[in-house]
């Protein structure tokens, strides 16, 4: 199984290994090398003299690069001399650049010389990722060849029935003795003095067609470079220092990581990638709302992410593969499979809500740089979604977006609570298809009022004026179709017949977030949602545990999911219930703290915090770690505890903290406002919370508490 596991991504590959650095041969659990969605090496097991050794430690600080000490069992040495046990040490070294890079050192710590054979295995399958998780294709696929061996290493080849050729080189630098190859082994015959060592770099390149390794490479420069990559990634990004050190050196290190981490770079720009190991691929929604996250860390990931969604958007109606004019893909692959189209990952757009989220992401972006350069760059593919949004998106002309599953091997529930039970009603009936989902008309009501605010600044009065129109049109018909009086809470959403779904979850919150529901009512969500029936004490549950569905353990059905809180709390800030929004923050940062690694999951179960027995958030057995919108949640929580609003075309910055007990003083420099830079301080240790402005972008009028 893949509890245990090492994972190490850089850019478009990662590496799942045991927690010894093998890969074991033969395995059915997804250990591997994977690029482009194949897994281009299979197997990689270390042995001396034929006896795995003994694991003492391994650390990953960083997710690139990880260390693997280990020591030898009892061996039967050479000149029949036995060597103790944990007399030999081994030490693995790995990090990810275009490839994998080991340097493997094994030391002998006896008082006399020793014979053993250091034995490395290598196998590689080229399955697709797909395959690997269970998928069986109906005819064969592409054919391996024999492994061809040369004088410093030997090739794996694949001839896919995609006509793509995939290949993988191992090679090997070390001293004497040269290694003794075959069938995919190099096995290193030492002799090694007291105290001596001896090493020996391996080189792992996943290559397409015709590439050829690069002979130059070495080692510690490579490192080196990829060190020197995130220190870039880090000044580019707003530093973010408080008196709290778990927090700073635990979850908001961890988490810039784990954002930088999972970025793979395109000609567009950064885009995150959706989690690690399974979904390291673009994903619309996932990319979408980690950049409306971490809009004030780096929005350089807001411009990377919708420009490559433009490039992606849907220019003609494929029911095989959810795709219509104007529509924003859900998830993109790139292996045998997708190439042969056998999945329908080629783009593949069953997603109801990514189309809205482009659109608001546009605008926050817009919001927070004024970037017009951009806005006209994109403003085709702004008026394809709108279009879409009002034609394709809503089936039935009520008004509202909808979804419908056209593909019976795609997605069944197309909002971000995609498993098949997680749209039910009271009784556990499962919601009829189609469906308007609660979040989904916030979104786009968003979108609209937040894109006719802008078009009004431009001078598009007429095209401001009409999205007005439809915003407040919108807004009017939600709250009565969505509002269920006898509950006092919105429902989830609207089924195939137009009933509304009776659950009390978590996704009117993100209404909240998107200011379409009424003023009114907005008193009982926020009291709601923060009521033991949905608020763990350690987040707010995605149901409420009082519905027939609810299972603290579940994917979707009363666990707690760190961006789902991220969007509710600022939701409540925007509706002014501050000490509900800093509850909720505080309550999902104090998670991220007790967690071993002091990172924030894709989602943990939805146990009581029991406070009087200490008890710790329960983790998901199977939840991506690390996730994007699971490590943006922290930057999304700071910017709702600070009260950070911006609207660079208005002139306008708000600094407008909330008193949490997380920290005494936290300082913020760098953060990038309109192409300018802003540095501030927040202080709460002499009474209150004052704000002190250290450097203010040029043209922004700041508005803070003194």
């Amino acid at each position: 199984m893949l509890e245990d596991r090492v994972i190490l991504k850089e850019n478009r590959v990662f590496a799942v290994s045991d927690a010894a650095g093998d890969m074991p041969i033969g395995n059915e659990y997804g250990f591997g090398l994977y690029h482009l969605d194949t897994r281009f090496l299979s197997g990689f097991e270390l042995k001396v003299s034929g006896c795995p050794p003994i694991l003492l430690s391994s650390s990953v600080d960083r997710a690139y690069v990880a260390t693997f000490q280990l020591v030898n069992p009892a061996l039967h040495g050479g000149e029949g001399r036995d060597i103790p046990r944990q007399t030999l040490s081994l030490r693995r070294t790995r990090f990810i650049h275009n490839g994998m890079h080991e340097r493997i050192g094994i030391q002998n710590c006896n008082r006399f010389p020793v014979e053993v054979s250091l034995e490395l295995e290598f196998e590689a399958d080229f399955r697709d990722i797909f395959a690997v998780r269970g998928y069986h294709a109906r005819d064969p696929l592409g054919v391996s060849e024999p492994v061809e061996t040369g004088d410093v290493g030997f090739r794996f080849r694949y001839d896919g029935r995609d006509r793509v050729s995939r290949s993988t080189e191992v090679l090997f630098k070390s001293v004497h003795p040269a290694p003794v190859y075959g069938g995919g082994r190099a096995v290193f015959p030492l002799r090694l003095a007291p105290q001596q060592t001896f090493v020996v770099l391996v080189d792992i390149l996943p290559l397409l067609a015709e590439q050829q390794p690069a002979l130059d490479f070495e080692f510690d420069h490579a490192l080196t470079d990829l060190e020197r990559s995130y220190l870039d990634w880090n000044q580019t990004c707003t530093q973010i220092h408080t008196d709290n050190g778990l927090l700073d050196t635990g979850l908001l290190w961890r988490s810039r990581e784990d954002i930088r981490i999972l970025c793979d770079e395109f000609p567009s720009g950064p885009f995150p990638t959706a989690g690690i190991p399974w979904y390291a691929v673009p994903f619309g929604r996932d990319g979408l709302i980690t950049s409306i996250q971490t809009l004030g860390l780096n929005p350089d990931l807001a411009r990377g992410t919708l420009r490559y969604l433009a490039k992606w958007q849907g220019t003609k109606v494929d029911e095989s593969r959810e795709e219509e004019p104007g529509k924003i893909f859900h998830e993109i692959r790139f292996g045998e499979l997708a190439n042969l189209h056998l999945i329908p990952h080629t783009p593949y757009f069953g997603s109801v809500d990514a189309t809205p989220l482009f659109l608001c992401l546009l605008v926050e972006l817009i919001d927070w740089t004024g970037d017009l350069d951009l806005l006209i760059e994109l403003t085709p593919n702004l008026l394809a979604a709108l279009r879409w949004c009002d034609t394709y998106g809503d089936l039935d002309g009520d008004g509202f977006i909808e979804y419908q599953q056209h593909n019976p091997i795609g997605v069944h529930n197309q909002g971000w609570k995609d498993s098949v039970d997680s749209l039910t009603h009271a009784d556990g009936e499962v919601a009829t298809l189609p469906a308007a989902l609660v979040e989904v008309q916030g979104y786009l009501y968003r979108a609209k009022s937040g894109l006719a605010r802008i078009f009004r600044v431009l001078g598009q009065r007429e095209a401001a004026d009409r999205l007005d129109v439809e915003a407040r049109a919108l807004r009017r018909k939600f709250n009565q179709a969505f509002w269920m009086p006898e509950l006092g809470f919105f429902a989830q959403g609207l089924d195939g017949q137009k009933r509304q779904v009776e659950a009390i979850s978590s996704n009117p919150g993100h209404a909240l977030w998107s200011g379409i529901i009424d003023k009114t009512r907005a008193a009982r969500v926020v009291k709601r949602l923060v009521s033991p029936e949905l608020y763990s004490g350690w987040g707010i549950r995605t149901l409420s545990n009082q519905a027939i569905s609810y299972n603290p353990m579940s994917y979707h059905n009363g666990s707690v999911w760190p961006h789902d809180n991220s969007i509710i709390a600022a939701g409540m800030r925007r509706y002014g219930y501050d000490e509900a929004a800093e509850l909720v923050a505080r309550s999902v940062i104090e998670a991220g703290m007790h967690f071993a690694d002091h990172r924030l999951p894709e989602l943990y179960c939805g146990f009581t915090r029991d406070r009087r027995f200490n008890s710790q958030p329960g983790e998901y057995l199977v939840s991506c770690n690390p996730q994007a919108w699971g490590s943006g949640a922290i930057f999304h929580f700071l910017t709702v505890l600070l009260g950070l609003e911006v609207d660079v075309l208005a002139g306008k910055l708000r600094i407008d903290p909330v008193d949490t007990p997380l920290y005494n003083r936290l300082h913020l420099s760098g953060l990038r406002v309109g192409g300018e830079l802003l540095d501030f301080t927040v202080d709460r240790r002499r009474g209150g919370v004052r704000v002190i402005v250290d450097r203010a972008p040029a043209g922004i009028t700041v508005e803070h508490p003194s």
